[in-house]
């Protein structure tokens, strides 16, 4: 019975063994698993972690790489190109926007190839880029465009639903009016063109009728302008050669300047005379400066006026 009862003794312990050596092993490879699983899992992180970072990298190229972001900092106006007689336009923007234009160095037809200004035709859709700033006047002015570029060519019939918008700026020469004046000049960016207001005049004409007419019409001197109102601005960031552009050439063409700072003046001082050269490109105030008010009197067979403006 002894005998017997150690044996049941001995094979419990044996059974304890077996059965404690298959848990330490289960054990054992469930750690195993569990760390081969972690080592599996942080690599894939990893690899993870790298593929995100590489995606992030290549939005960060694509978003924020120096051809977007040239991009970005330019604005893109698309309109329509219409030019009225020779050396007048008017760009109708989608929007309704009336505006003219400074026209860049850089202009490029539907096929990319670079053109001149004019080469561009009547109901051409084109995309401005620049820094979409107008000037405050009416129509407006684009003077900050970088370059231009034709994106439509369409046809001259297409700008006929402007018609009014062109009969509200422009409008046939009147023989009882002097002719109107326009500067052009070159800055870094662009070719500037500038309508310049005219003052007083004396001018004869003869009417449809047949008859001679005489008109003088007082004006103001133009140190007694309004900047805000009568003198338009040329601004200038260094000196540059100013073309002046009549409607109709003058005979003769004498110019005067006065510091700016005698805006409003009562008593109005002597005139610094301006040289000018006429060149095959036209008449010209040469490295003209800033900070002066320009007097620009043209002298024709039928009388005389008076322009002004100012540079900035």
């Amino acid at each position: 019975m002894k005998k017997k009862y150690m044996y049941w003794i001995l094979a419990l312990v044996i059974a304890a063994a077996v059965i404690g050596g298959i848990s330490v092993y289960a054990v054992n490879s469930r750690q195993k698993q569990e760390n081969g699983s972690d080592k599996v899992l942080t690599e894939d992180s990893n690899a993870l972690t790298e593929d995100t970072k590489e995606e992030e990298d290549r939005n960060t190229i694509k978003d924020g790489g120096e051809e977007d972001k040239e991009t970005e900092d330019e604005m893109v106006i698309r309109a329509m190109y219409i030019p009225i007689e020779e050396s007048s336009h008017l760009f109708v923007g989608e929007n309704g926007m009336v505006f003219t234009a400074y026209f860049p160095e850089e202009i490029y037809d539907i096929n990319g190839s670079k053109i001149t200004r004019e080469e561009l035709k009547r109901g051409n859709i084109v995309e401005l880029y620049g820094d979409g700033i107008m000037l405050e006047s009416y129509p407006g002015q684009y003077p900050g465009i970088s370059r231009m570029a034709v994106v439509e060519e369409g046809k001259p019939s297409d700008a006929d639903q402007y018609q009014s918008i062109v009969d509200e700026f422009y409008r046939e020469p009147d023989p009882s009016e002097p002719p109107t004046l326009s500067i052009e000049y070159r800055t870094d960016m662009a070719v500037v063109r500038v309508m310049i207001n005219r003052g007083g005049y004396e001018w004869s004409y003869v009417d449809k009728d047949g008859s001679s007419n005489a008109v003088v019409a007082d004006g103001a001197h133009v140190l007694q302008w309004t900047w805000e109102k009568d003198l338009n601005d040329i601004r200038l960031e260094k000196p540059a050669d100013l073309a002046l552009y009549f409607s109709e050439q003058p005979e003769d063409v004498i110019v005067q300047r006065w510091d700016s700072e005698l805006l409003g003046t009562e008593n109005i001082p002597e005139g610094e005379k301006v040289e000018i050269s006429n060149t095959e490109e036209g008449i010209i105030i040469p490295q003209a400066s800033g900070d002066y008010v320009y007097e620009i009197t043209g002298i024709w067979e039928n009388g005389r006026a008076y322009y002004g403006f100012l540079t900035r």
